[in-house]
């Protein structure tokens, strides 16, 4: 009996000691399986994007060069006056409103009430006359005249005024007139094309060949600008000088 009982005092102490291991061990928590799914699945493609998305230090771009020209690329040369551009643009607006009221309001009540009679036709005379006859006496006005530089000549004005002094035939003009509805027109001439002239009982004293650009355009386009009004005196400008040299220029061709 006494062997029996030591081999079943042993086996309960093995078995104690197991349960205190087991009870004293930590605990291990199970690895889910959606994130095992999840680290299985990743692709290649994963890894690169990662990579090429990740953050990079920004190259810093050089800076910029503080310019060096004190004029710009076109230089007003010619200014006709404020007073001279409002009274005109509201002088040419007049004459819409004039043509609005007697071609659509006066002559059809008129023609409406006496039919094709001598106050009808005055009617429509007093819409078409002062409308067509403003539009051609004004057409030519210049309202202001920019030249395009070249960049040696925008660095100081002394080199501008060396550029003038000597200026190529090819030195290009932007002149602006005014429409029949009061809207800005830019014609860009060439100095070698501009001519003196004396038209219009004095209403034109500068004029281009138009026919090559004319041929060029197509029918439903305005005619190009040939006839032009300058006065010899500039207005306020940064540089009237130039403009005295443009003019000289040109009517230097008449001698």
């Amino acid at each position: 009996m006494l062997p029996f009982r030591s081999l079943r005092g042993s086996r309960l102490c093995l078995m104690t000691s197991r349960n205190i291991v087991s009870r004293t061990a930590p605990r291990t928590a199970p690895t889910p399986t959606h994130s095992l799914m999840r680290t299985t699945s990743q692709s290649p493609l994963d890894s690169i994007r990662f990579k090429t998305t990740s953050t990079t230090e920004p190259t810093s771009k050089p800076a910029s060069q503080p310019s060096t020209h004190i004029y710009g690329p076109k230089l007003c040369v010619y200014h006709a006056g404020t007073g001279r551009i409002t009274f005109l643009a509201c002088l040419k607006l007049s004459t819409l409103f004039i043509f609005a009221f007697f071609g659509f309001v006066v002559t059809p009540a008129y023609y409406q009430k006496e039919g094709l009679s001598p106050t009808t036709i005055r009617t429509s005379l007093c819409a078409v006359v002062p409308l067509v006859f403003v539009a051609y006496t004004t057409s030519p006005f210049v309202m202001f005249i920019h030249m395009r530089l070249p960049p040696f000549a925008r660095q100081s004005e002394e080199m501008l005024r060396r550029y003038v002094r000597t200026l190529p035939p090819h030195t290009e003009l932007e002149i602006t007139t005014m429409s029949s509805i009061a809207k800005p027109r830019v014609s860009t001439v060439k100095l070698s094309e501009l001519s003196p002239a004396n038209r219009w009982l004095g209403h034109v004293n500068m004029t281009r060949d138009t026919a090559a650009e004319n041929a060029a355009r197509k029918w439903y386009r305005f005619r190009a600008v040939g006839n032009f009004n300058v006065q010899r005196a500039s207005g306020t400008t940064r540089a009237r000088w130039a403009w005295d040299a443009i003019w000289n220029h040109v009517h230097a061709k008449r001698m």
